[in-house]
């Protein structure tokens, strides 16, 4: 009997599926390619349980014969290539014929589609196990709605490693909203068990479809790209002025195509470092070359691109986007406004719970804080009330004195308005005040979830006008959002109005927390509620403690360092990053030469 044999074409197929279908945000990419292939001004997308138990596609497409929607669930069967040389001039998102017949590989796969020559439509079924297909007539009018339920039911090891239901229907959203951007004036809608989550009507302009997706709190930021270099065309759009924490908000586009490339990632990256600003700016990138000049087919899912001459792409993309926020000379009048622009930083890390001792000036020499023989770092006597910077004033009950456990050691100063040096019986610790008050914050506001909370109630409510996967990060974390302290409602279509925030949280932080808070979520694979609340509690942490180069005085300096060695872990922030640096005393004798 030969050792080597021909695979079943079963297994073929469901091969093909791990390349081609990697989770239920894949099969909506290909779902939706082909239907903007097919010339669909209308698609609407279905979802139940984030798209694990059921998938529909509809669209106003140009629908397909009896004929064709047979052959089109057959491996490589495609409209869009006839020979070798149509890979060379491939405009259409699609076109090596295995998306359908490798999603109903894996799912319970319904074909129903019309091309409108035919008094009925056209559906086909296909049995996952069996492979048996059933064909027969139907009602529908003109396009084509493919349904597919129970994905990877019959796969069972793909199945477990699917995310939570909430973290594919974020991915699904994404995908959406990413593929509308190049077409502005087609419609696409999302609804999730039940409820529309995601309208997109047809928009004016590329502009407006941008500010749809980004956000239109965008809208004063939006400065538009357009450069040509070597037969290369970059347009589109980049946020000046305005950063976020990821690169979530960052399109490229080559002839159409939604791509994943380094090229123009580390382009963009290089434009936007020229700028002195955190974070990474929203871009919506259009790029336009003859065809002959990239490769599509470089991976199954389309996602991959290789450039002719991707050093004439990367310089097109880099100008572009560096011209589009001023270049370099304006860029450094632009630190020079925004600075001259933004709010005096407060000086106290937490306004509402501490008396205000005045601050420490930035030339001030450091002395010791507590005189004595103590080496126990001594908190000052807590305040009774305070008033809140938005002069709200509100009283807040006295804590306990926190227990200092086992890290003892004298606060000596600040080392550049950012780290606290406190001298120990070890040597020489510093703590980095931002993550240390973070650490501190994230604890009480985690102690809070399921209490009364108490919030400052706004005098005007907020509008948050989220972009299109915004709003879905949102909408799974209101409950959430409401236990720390905020009175959020959604408002009306993307938009969420905010009548109530926690109390350690000023007006102005707000957008800023949420953009943080979507960040962390949107590569969250788990839905479990523990970690939204931490999620929740982490990122409102992260953006109401004290940042660094900001001035503390000795006894807050104290207080911090004390409520931090009481903390869960003071040795770490709930992002994991580092809060305590130890130097030995025999490492510092020994740089001097005394040991």
């Amino acid at each position: 009997m030969p050792r080597v044999h021909l695979l079943p074409s079963e297994l073929i197929n469901q091969i093909a599926a791990g390349e081609v279908v990697e989770r239920p945000a894949s099969v909506v990419k290909e779902l939706v390619e082909n239907s903007i292939d097919a010339g669909a001004r209308t698609i609407d997308i279905i979802l139940e349980n984030g798209g694990r138990k059921r998938i529909e596609i509809r669209d106003d497409g140009h629908g397909m014969s009896r004929e064709d929607a047979l052959l089109a669930i057959e491996r490589h069967a495609t409209s869009k290539i006839r020979a070798f040389d149509d890979l060379t001039r491939v405009r259409t998102l699609g076109f090596r014929g295995e998306a359908l017949p490798s999603i109903a590989s894996v799912s319970h796969f319904t074909l129903t589609t019309s091309d409108g020559s035919a008094a009925d439509a056209t559906e086909v079924d296909c049995d996952p196990y069996t492979g048996r297909r059933e064909l027969r007539p139907a009602a529908r009018d003109r396009g084509t709605t493919i349904t597919v339920r129970e994905l990877f039911e019959n796969v069972p090891a793909r199945r477990k490693f699917l995310r939570s239901a909430d973290a594919e229907f974020r991915s699904i959203v994404s995908v959406v909203s990413s593929y509308a951007l190049p077409l502005p004036g087609r419609a696409f809608r999302v609804e999730h068990n039940g409820r529309t989550v995601l309208d997109l009507p047809p928009a004016a302009d590329a502009r407006e479809r941008a500010l749809q997706i980004i956000g239109r709190d965008a809208a004063p930021h939006l400065e538009e790209i357009d450069t040509e270099i070597a037969g290369i065309r970059a347009t589109g759009f980049v946020t000046r002025g305005l950063r976020f924490g990821s690169r979530r908000n960052q399109f490229f586009f080559v002839n159409g195509r939604l791509v994943k490339d380094r090229v123009l990632t580390h382009a963009a990256n290089r434009a936007a470092e020229a700028f002195d600003f955190d974070g990474h700016p929203a871009i919506v990138l259009f790029l336009e070359m003859e065809p002959e000049t990239v490769d599509v087919n470089v991976h199954p899912a389309k996602t991959e691109v290789r450039f002719r001459d991707s050093g004439s792409v990367h310089v097109a993309v880099e100008q572009g986007i560096k011209r589009a926020l001023g270049g370099a000379e304006e860029g450094s009048g632009l630190l020079t406004h925004d600075a001259a622009l933004a709010p005096a930083p407060p000086l106290l890390f937490s306004p509402q719970r501490y008396d205000v001792p005045a601050p420490f000036a930035a030339s001030a020499e450091f002395t010791p804080l507590f005189r004595g023989d103590t080496s126990v770092v001594q908190p000052p006597r807590f305040a009774q009330s305070a008033t809140v910077p938005s002069a709200t004033s509100v009283e807040v009950e006295e804590a306990p004195a926190p227990n200092l456990g086992d890290l003892r050691g004298r606060v000596i100063g600040q080392y550049r308005l950012s780290y606290i040096l406190v001298d120990t019986p070890g040597g020489l610790r510093l703590v980095d005040q931002h993550v240390a008050h973070e650490r501190v914050l994230y604890d009480r506001y985690f102690a809070r979830v399921g209490q009364v909370t108490a919030a400052q109630q706004l005098l005007t409510p907020i509008l948050y006008d989220a972009g299109a996967a915004e709003s879905a990060v949102l909408e799974s974390h209101l409950d959430e959002l409401r236990a720390v302290g905020f009175d959020i409602e959604r408002f009306s279509g993307k938009a969420f109005a905010i009548a109530a925030v926690p109390r350690d949280l000023v007006r102005g932080d707000v957008d800023a927390f949420l953009r943080k808070l979507i960040d962390a979520s949107l590569e969250e694979r788990s839905s479990h509620l523990t970690h939204v609340r931490e999620k929740v509690c982490a990122s409102l942490a992260c953006q109401a403690a004290i940042k660094v180069h900001r001035p503390l005085s000795g006894d807050e300096m104290a207080r911090l360092v004390a409520e931090l060695l009481d903390s869960s872990n003071p040795y770490a922030c709930p992002h994991g990053r580092p809060i305590i640096v130890d130097i030995r005393h025999l490492d510092i004798e020994r740089h001097f030469h005394r040991k």
